[in-house]
C-alpha cells in the first residue's frame, strides 16, 4: 500500500470533485460530497489551511468507497 499523501483538506476536496464526485450541500466548514458512481455520502471538513491526517482521509475514502491506492495514484498523476 502506498503512503498516506500529507495534503490540505481544500486539496483533497479538489481531487475528490475531479476523481467524479459531487458537492450536495455546505454547512459551516463542513462540506456534504457523494461519490457518483455508487451515491455513498461523506463530510470533508475544510479549515483553512489545516493537513487531513492520514486516518481521515483513509475514513472519507471508504465511507465513499473509493480503493485508497486507486486514489492515490490518481493524485499522482
Amino acid at each position: 500500500m502506498p503512503k498516506i499523501p500529507r495534503i490540505k483538506a481544500k486539496d483533497f476536496f479538489k481531487y475528490l470533485l475531479q476523481y467524479g464526485c459531487t458537492e450536495l450541500s455546505i454547512n459551516g466548514s463542513h462540506h456534504k460530497i457523494r461519490n457518483d458512481k455508487n451515491n455513498k455520502i461523506s463530510v470533508v471538513a475544510i479549515h483553512s489551511s489545516e493537513i487531513l491526517y492520514p486516518g481521515m482521509f483513509s475514513a472519507i475514502l471508504k465511507q465513499l468507497d473509493i480503493d485508497v491506492e486507486e486514489f492515490i495514484t490518481f493524485i499522482k498523476k
